[in-house]
């Protein structure tokens, strides 16, 4: 029996939106960290993920889970972080937490412990929901200069 593969992106209107919202907030978090957040942090591995360029890949990460349509373009409750540093996050959670909070600032992490209390109530976040969540991140990114060396 032939099997087909699974399709990994979806083609649904909202699932296109998601995909820019997540263009979107990468370009604002690394224009605003400006690189990975545990680059000068010695509890943490040295930075890691490479590409063929000798360039430091450079990812959002969602403090909470991207499930949550709360707080899914909320960039205050993302960071910016190398790939090697996004892939410890899966085996060290804890200690990466920790070091995130402590990065972060009390207000942005006081946040996070605030949504993380609330996440537990489902929010139906629908597309008129996501393009208005789109002009806003538009908005945001053009308080932040480009950042030529992560732009891609």
């Amino acid at each position: 029996m032939k099997r087909t593969p699974l399709r990994r992106k979806g083609k649904s209107e909202t699932a296109k939106l998601k995909e820019e919202i997540q263009a979107l907030v990468r370009a604002i978090v690394v224009r605003r960290d400006k690189g990975c957040l545990f680059r000068n942090c010695y509890d943490a591995p040295s930075c890691n993920g490479f590409d063929k360029n000798r360039r430091l890949v450079l990812q959002a990460d969602h403090l909470i889970t991207r499930a949550n349509s709360a707080t899914y373009a909320d960039t205050r409750l993302i960071v910016c972080v190398c790939k090697g540093h996004h892939g410890w996050k899966n085996w060290h959670k804890p200690e990466y937490d920790a070091l995130a909070k402590e990065l972060i600032g009390p207000e942005r992490a006081a946040l996070w412990q605030r949504c993380e209390e609330d996440s537990w109530r489902p929010k139906r976040t629908g597309a008129n929901d996501w393009r208005l969540s789109i002009a806003a991140l538009k908005q945001e990114l053009r308080q932040y200069e480009p950042v030529e060396w992560a732009e891609q």
